[in-house]
This record gives structure tokens, sequence and C-alpha cells, in this order.
């Protein structure tokens, strides 16, 4: 064998197992999955299929095939599921029970209007006026607030108050005030009386603790007398410097009322007569 034919054998046999290779590894790379290249990555979520139907049912399925705006039992025969695909026919002549009613969204409704509040906000048209029935009664067409308010300052301004001078306010009771100076012959007369009864009652409740401590003292006390001789308030303008006699001074005061009335005369200038007077507490002499 020559050398050139040796050389040529074995270019054959390297291109015989270099064509195997390669059938190999073609083979070999079509019958394996590589789907450790997406093992870490996570599966995607799955979708959420949602139907929208077009009527409601009042009751909720037991066991519900779709999710959908609202629940909705079919009443088809089919035995498979099947995605509805129009809402079923609402004919009452062909359907076996009562036709499903649609929901409408409530709107809430405004407080029932009055007849007047109907004329005043929706007055009737011009034009149906004038084609209106001559026999019809006439629509009677009240005044809006403001056209109400404009006429009222009117009679207002124009009418005139037959009873403005005699218009009746509440009167303040007249009241007279009265002291040991006084020297009117109708109120000293009254104040005398008056004197009388309380140093009368007073020396008859003379405060025996007082009399016992040999206390002494003056005060005054301003005394509204009422119509009838009742009290109305005492106040006690200056103080003995005592509680005792001051107390003792008021209670004496409301034991002797009631007074006598208030003559016709003095009701006639005076509602409340207010004696204002000095009263001297002494253990010796008494109340005076």
């Amino acid at each position: 064998m020559t050398p050139t034919a040796t050389s040529r054998s074995e270019v054959e046999i390297m291109s015989l197992a270099l064509v195997i290779a390669i059938i190999l590894h073609v083979l070999v790379i079509t019958q394996l999955h590589f789907d450790w290249i997406n093992a870490g990555v996570s599966s995607p979520a799955p979708d959420l299929d949602v139907i929208l139907v077009d009527w409601a049912s009042e009751s909720a399925p037991e066991e519900a095939d779709f999710l959908a705006q609202a629940n909705q039992i079919g009443g088809a025969d089919n035995t498979e599921a099947e995605r509805p695909t129009a809402p079923p026919a609402l004919d009452s002549a062909t359907s076996d029970g009562p036709a499903p009613q649609p929901q409408v969204e409530s709107v809430p409704r405004p407080a029932a209007e009055t007849r007047a509040e109907r004329i005043i906000h929706q007055p009737a048209p011009q034009a149906e006026l004038a084609t209106a029935d001559p026999d019809d009664p006439p629509v009677e067409v009240l005044p809006n607030a403001r056209d109400l308010l404009r006429q009222t300052r009117q009679v207002a301004q124009t009418a005139t108050d037959p009873t403005a001078m005699e218009r009746v306010l509440p009167k303040s009771p007249r009241r007279k005030f009265i002291t040991a100076n006084t020297r009117e012959h109708l109120y000293a007369s009254y104040m005398r009386g008056w004197v009388a009864k309380v140093e009368r009652i007073g020396n008859m409740n003379y405060p025996e603790q007082a009399r016992r401590q040999n206390i002494d003292g003056s005060l005054v006390l301003s005394v509204d007398v009422l119509p009838d001789g009742s009290i109305e308030h005492i106040r006690l303008m200056r103080s003995s410097g005592y509680d005792l006699l001051d107390e003792a001074a008021i209670r004496i005061v409301r034991l002797a009322a009631p007074y006598a009335a208030l003559p016709e005369e003095i009701l006639a200038e005076t509602d409340i007569l207010t004696i204002t007077r000095t009263w001297q507490f002494s253990a010796r002499s008494g109340l005076n």
C-alpha cells in the first residue's frame, strides 16, 4: 500500500466519525427538555374570569359555576355548565313562571310638596294657558315668596294702625317711697299705724338673748307693702353690727304682717308702698 492510499483512508474515516458525532449531538439536543431554565421563576397567578350578567336572582346558587357581579340561578336544562351569552327571554306568555324583575337603582325622592308649592315652583306655561278649554275652571296661580314679602311690606307701610297710640305695653308697678320725715297727711297716717303694729309685735317678741347680754343697736330696714297689706320684700339698708338684732328686726316685721290694706287714695297714686325706717333695739326700752 502506498502512502497516498493510506492518507486518503484516514481522511475518510475521520470524516465518517465527524458525521456520526454531529448526528448524535443533534439527536441528544432535540430529545432533551431544558426545564431547569424556568425552574427558579415563579408561576404566574391564575387569571380571574368574571362574567357580567344582565339580570339577578333573589337567592344565591348553592354551587356556582362562574363568577359574576350578581347572583343568578340558571333555568335551562343543559347538563353541562356553559357561559351565559345573552339574557333570558322576558316574554311572560312563553315562560312558565313569573318573569324576573330587573333591579332598578333606587333614587331618593324629594319630600312631598303641597299643592301651593307645586304651583309656585312649577307655574303653568303660557302656551298651555292659552290653549286651555274655556269651560275648565281657571288654574289658581299663587304668588311666590318674594311677591308675598313685597306685598306685606307695602301693606305695612301704607296701612294706619288705629291702636298705635294705645298699644298695651308691660307696665312696671308704681312705687311710693316714704320715711319718718314724710309730712303728707295721707301717707303719714298710714305709716303711724304701720309703725305702731311693728313696735307692739316687736316688744312681744324681743330677742331674749339681746336682753340678757344687754345688746343695744340701731338698723335701717326698707319694707315693700303690697295693696292688700302683705309684704313683697324686706331689705337691710344698714346693719346694727349684730346679726342677732338684724335677724330679729326682719323676723318681727314678718310676724306683724299682714298690715292694713292700702287706702283707695294711696292706690290711686301707687301700686307698692316702700317704707324705710330706723329701728332702735334697747335692752331697757325695747324696740322703738
